[in-house]
């Protein structure tokens, strides 16, 4: 079992291990999701050191928790804006984390196609992502780790934008974090939605699986994007 431990604090003891409760319940592998900085910023504890990539000390440290633990990594997660007026920095940050990766044998880093640039057009931000996606390629080219573009938020759920990168950027490394929640959410009708998943299941490299429960009278229409997800998402039962 994989598990994604995001967008919420793990408190933990001085000396406690986060890992070996994941072992306790039967969860194999995690995904960490990692801050500019390097710090998987959703622990808060004494040792954090031990759960950090921000250097060959803590790439090693991390490792040897995760070897104690009988835990794999399976993916690092980075929320990368290559339209930002930090974008140098960005492509800095995700060059740094697939190197980490590849230290780790961890086989894939979620990229992320968000940007708080409101003020410029699809087509400029596709054209600004795929030019800092292939820069982030070219400079990790010799790491075998794939890169995972996630259809998150209101642009790269589109079919056309997501198309455009992989017909601009042809490097088989580059694929998906395939999200089937995310395409939901952007408003795509079940049936429509399936159709997706069955195109860019091809590219998928890593996967995110959630659930939003519709009725079944909205499930096949076309909704605005985020339709009341807070009332209906939820566990995939």
């Amino acid at each position: 079992m994989d598990v994604a431990i995001r967008d919420q604090t793990v408190p933990l003891q001085p000396g406690e291990s986060l890992f070996k409760y994941m072992k306790d319940i039967g969860v194999g592998a995690v995904e960490l999701w990692v801050d500019p900085k390097g710090a998987a910023s959703w622990i808060k504890v004494e040792d954090a050191a031990a759960y950090s990539i921000k250097d060959a000390a803590n790439i090693e440290a991390l490792q040897k928790r995760l070897d104690d633990e009988s835990v794999r990594a399976s993916a690092l997660l980075i929320a990368t804006d290559f339209s930002s007026d930090q974008a140098a920095e960005q492509v800095e940050w995700a060059v740094h984390t697939v190197r980490a990766a590849k230290e780790l044998n961890v086989p894939v880093v979620r990229i992320d196609t968000y940007t708080a640039n409101k003020s410029i057009t699809n087509e400029q931000h596709r054209e600004n992502f795929s030019r800092r996606i292939a820069e982030v390629l070219k400079q990790t080219a010799n790491t075998g780790v794939d890169l995972g573009i996630e259809n998150h938020g209101p642009v790269s759920n589109d079919p056309k934008w997501l198309d455009g990168v992989f017909a601009s950027v042809p490097d088989p490394r580059l694929g998906m974090t395939l999200d089937t929640g995310n395409f939901y959410w952007w408003g795509f009708p079940l049936n429509e939605l399936y159709v997706q998943l069955e195109h860019f299941a091809p590219r998928a490299k890593h996967t995110h699986i959630k659930n939003i429960n519709y009725p079944t009278d909205v499930a096949q229409i076309r909704r605005e994007v985020g339709y009341e997800y807070g009332k209906y998402c939820s566990p995939l039962d």
